[in-house]
């Protein structure tokens, strides 16, 4: 946010000035997927890394900083949806597979907004299986005895996994057979110079069930098969260069073609809460970019103009694709072979669920949002006065900078500033409780102070994006959850999905064993790192085994800064030794 103070007046800039980044054409972008396995029970969480990056190149894209992903059933119906933040073209991101989801094959599909203007190739998809042994099935093929029932995968020079090793990386453990929640290193060295080996770089470590499974592109075949796509001679979606967009159309009811030039602002309320005003186009349309700060769902958007009553808004919540370009799945065939594999793992999934305040992922603390009049605003904190009950005793007793007018039963909250003549400003002071933008301020002549824990004040003209504004007046409400009276078509509260937040995972860590001994330790998912940096000619992780037997698998995927593919794959066993 950048504020300029030019005498009186106040200049506020709607959104966060980035570097800026040249985007033509010619530019293109695609999705490479790493997923953490592609065999999902219900009740288990898919864990997701993204790398946006340019086909021409592989190298990592900077256009983009949404993710668009959903979740898609064997008939191409929606399940789950989700936006990624994409920092640096890395994004990461989890699906929680409920219980209500059906047996059957499934398409994970990503795409950003930018690559939706490609003539081919919009979108990236990986196929999974998901498994709920909660639910009969209805798609898949079950009951069929087909094939002999299989033992769970050993170790031999047959199936073990031989690529552990390419030009530029190659990994290491130091044990090929480890014991229940014994520590095991791997080694992770770099066979070239380092600055062909920076990027960034995923890794999962899960066991090897017994279970329909299918095969993900690596990340050598996906660089493979990345070809780069023409755009279209029109762009329809614009990119989302500097953060999430929500778009939308303002339609006049009276006068449909006078819709351009008209100010429409976005309210995203709460403790921390933002703030928009932008302009349409000569369609009447209008685009917001969000800030990353509050991550609220609940919006409110208003038309900002004194015939507001004329006009309808409308969000775009039309399909991005079609889903003519996304070939359906074949049912899964599913046979009474796997039964001793799901309610193995079935159990093991509830029994991990039960223990998960132990085992608990985190998310990071945010820095609070600062409101976009910080630092030009003077607070009055009510505790610190006398208490009054109305409005209108708290303008006059506390607020000295603040005056009110009644008029034809019109209340009406102005800014007083000894600095500036405001005879020759006929504009209206922002007035905003909570961050939501009143329009109508006849709503707060009743309002009880005692729900209003501090009034933010700044006097003067205030130039806020196309609009300027005679002061503004912020409440802030003690529980923040004030509800504006507001009605109409010209009004519209909604919900949009934000982007998720960015996890920390649980790592198990026995060196205490003491601190976990009486926690049982089902995990088939050893370890998940989406963000894993190998900026070291040798670099070291390690992980602890749980108290499931098996085989277990590495998979490390990911790129270099120059655009090299990274596809590592190891094996490991764990076995009760203390009664060998």
């Amino acid at each position: 946010m950048i504020m300029l103070i030019i005498g009186p007046a106040i200049i506020g800039q709607n959104n966060l000035l980035q570097k800026n980044i040249t985007i033509s054409k010619s530019n293109d972008e695609s999705l490479f997927i790493h997923l953490s396995n592609t065999t999902l029970i219900a009740g288990e969480t898919l864990h997701c890394k993204f790398y946006c990056l340019n086909p021409s190149d592989n190298t990592f894209s900077l256009i983009s900083k949404i993710a668009h992903v959903e979740l898609l059933d064997s008939q191409n119906q929606n399940v789950l949806t989700n936006k990624i933040y994409l920092e640096n073209g890395n994004g990461q991101g989890d699906f929680f597979i409920p219980t209500t989801v059906n047996t059957g094959t499934y398409k994970l599909i990503a795409y950003t907004n930018w690559m939706l203007n490609k003539k081919e190739h919009k979108i990236s998809e990986v196929e999974l299986v998901i498994i709920n042994p909660y639910v009969i099935a209805k798609n898949s093929i079950v009951g069929k005895k087909n094939e002999p029932q299989k033992n769970d995968a050993q170790i031999t020079e047959s199936n073990s996994v031989n690529n552990a090793k390419n030009e530029l990386f190659s990994l290491e453990l130091n044990k090929k057979t480890a014991s229940t929640r014994d520590q095991i290193q791997v080694k992770i060295k770099s066979l070239k110079a380092l600055k062909s080996a920076g990027g960034s770089f995923s890794i999962a470590i899960k066991r090897a069930d017994n279970l329909p499974s299918l095969k993900q592109k690596d990340a050598f075949e996906f660089a493979k098969s990345n070809v780069k796509s023409t755009l279209n001679d029109s762009l329809q979606f614009l990119p989302e260069l500097r953060g999430e967009l929500v778009s939308g159309t303002i339609i006049n009811n009276k006068n449909p073609k006078e819709v351009a030039g008209k100010n429409i602002a976005l309210s995203v309320p709460g403790i921390d809460f933002s703030f928009k005003i932008v302009k349409t186009d000569i369609r009447g349309k209008f685009n917001f970019i969000l800030d990353k700060l509050p991550n609220y769902p609940n919006v409110a958007i208003q038309v900002l103009e004194s015939n507001r009553a004329d006009f309808n808004i409308e969000i775009n919540k039309d399909k991005k694709y079609s889903l003519s370009e996304i070939k359906p799945l074949d049912d899964l065939n599913l046979t009474s072979d796997y039964k001793n594999s799901i309610e193995q793992r079935s159990v093991a999934n509830q029994i991990e669920n039960i223990y998960y305040t132990h085992k608990r992922d985190s998310i990071k603390a945010v820095k609070k949002a600062i409101p976009f009049y910080h630092p030009a605003e003077k607070e009055y904190v009510l505790a610190d006065y006398t208490k009054f009950p109305t409005l209108k005793e708290t303008v006059t007793e506390i607020l000295k900078e603040v005056y009110y007018r009644e008029d034809n039963n019109n209340f009406t909250l102005g800014v007083r500033d000894i600095n500036y003549d405001l005879k020759f400003f006929a504009e209206p002071a922002l007035v905003l409780v909570d961050g939501l933008l009143i329009q109508n301020t006849n709503e707060l002549k009743d309002y009880k102070m005692e729900n209003v824990y501090k009034i933010s004040i700044v006097p003067g003209v205030y130039l806020y994006g196309p609009t300027a504004f005679n002061g503004i007046i912020s409440f802030t409400t003690k529980n923040n959850d004030y509800e504006s009276k507001e009605k109409g078509s010209y009004y519209l509260k909604t919900e949009i999905q934000r982007p998720q937040e960015k996890i920390t995972y649980f790592k198990q860590d026995y060196t205490d064993k003491s601190k976990y001994d009486r926690i049982p330790d089902y995990r088939h998912l050893l370890l998940w790192e989406p963000d894993l940096k190998l900026e070291n000619v040798e670099n070291s992780i390690s992980f602890f085994t749980s108290d499931v037997l098996g085989v277990y698998e590495i998979d490390l995927e990911g790129f270099t800064k120059d655009g090299s593919p990274v596809s590592l794959k190891e094996t490991f066993e764990v076995k009760d030794l203390k009664t060998n």
